[in-house]
């Protein structure tokens, strides 16, 4: 693959786009970047306050683009489920849904609204209720593309069934890279099963390498001096040799855009140990691969989340196909 970058995207007039955590970070630059190309994009956060900062920024810097921002509570099921609500009113069609909103380096077990593990519910489990949600969207949309913003530190992940929430240990490091694998598994999943059903939906995982955002100090409770020496040192890594987030937005926008994307593949970054670099396929760690936790795992977060996640099935419908002047019996245009 070569050194793909923005300048490869194609235009995306009239193409909708919405992307979670877009007020800041990869989220910001991804927004930018689709928006820069004519889609029409929703950002959304929790905050209003930076989600009008960062609408003032695009707008400023993107004259014409058509961008909005949305509220939307991660850690709130009800606030995902109001937001997939107004989605649905204002919208027929969704043509990129970017799954990226998330935090890290909880120092403490919090819980969500609803009562799971922060981490777990906010980068994980609320993005499968809003793909769930607004899957009927995607399916009437032709080539539409679900991103799932993964990371590095899956490699690290362990989907505890016995203990999603952390309840009994916790640990931040274990509990963010279980979230992470659990967006990977997700993306692989939801692609074994638009291929049962001979959907015209792509479900692509990402990665951005180490990237210079604000993950670390998102979130609430985050006191400098609750940050243990590691989630310390990491930080100063990450600052010292990462990319910047325009960098590590690159993946997330190849698989939302490129046509060289395959659904069910993973994209990260081309240099030293993932980090930095350009677009490639990279491969999962190998418990990134175990499709019988996937398919655990989607059935655990439809319990959690009360929602049943069908999936339109094609797979018995046969596409039709004129070939040279031969029509069928009583045809006649616009029929």
């Amino acid at each position: 693959m070569e050194k793909w970058n923005t300048s490869c995207i194609e235009p995306l007039t009239r193409k909708t786009a919405i992307v979670t955590g877009g007020t800041d970070g990869i989220g910001l630059e991804v927004a930018r970047e689709l928006a820069r190309n004519g889609a029409e994009v929703i950002i959304c956060a929790d905050d209003v306050q930076k989600g009008e900062k960062a609408l003032l920024d695009l707008r400023k810097s993107l004259q014409g683009a058509q961008i909005s921002f949305e509220r939307l509570d991660l850690a709130d099921l009800e606030s995902v489920s109001e937001f997939c609500r107004r989605i649905k009113m204002d919208h027929e069609h969704l043509h990129i849904l970017v799954n990226n909103g998330g935090l890290a380096a909880v120092p403490e077990h919090l819980e969500s609204k609803q009562g799971y593990e922060l981490m777990f519910a906010v980068n994980y489990l609320s993005h499968f209720a809003i793909t769930a949600q607004l899957f009927s969207l995607l399916e009437a949309t032709p080539d539409s593309r679900v991103i799932f913003q993964s990371g590095l530190e899956h490699h690290q992940g362990v989907i505890d069934f016995y203990d999603l929430n952390a309840s009994h240990l916790y640990d931040s490091t274990k509990s963010y890279a279980q979230s992470k694998l659990a967006m990977l598994l997700f993306a692989k999943e939801l692609d074994r099963r638009i291929c049962e059903t001979h959907l015209q939906i792509k479900s692509i995982s990402v990665h951005p390498g180490g990237s210079r955002t604000n993950i670390f100090s998102k979130g609430p409770s985050l006191s400098k001096k609750m940050i243990r020496p590691y989630d310390l040192m990491k930080m100063f890594l990450v600052y010292s040799f990462g990319q910047s987030a325009a960098m590590g937005a690159l993946p997330t926008l190849f698989a939302a855009t490129s046509p060289d994307a395959i659904s069910g593949h993973f994209y990260g970054p081309d240099g030293f140990q993932e980090m930095r670099g350009y677009p490639t396929e990279v491969e999962p760690a190998i418990q990134g691969k175990n499709m019988q936790a996937a398919e655990k795992l989607w059935e655990v977060s439809e319990a959690l989340t009360g929602l049943e996640f069908k999936l339109a099935d094609f797979s018995n419908v046969l596409p039709f196909q004129m070939r040279g002047n031969i029509q069928p019996e009583g045809w006649r245009p616009g029929i």
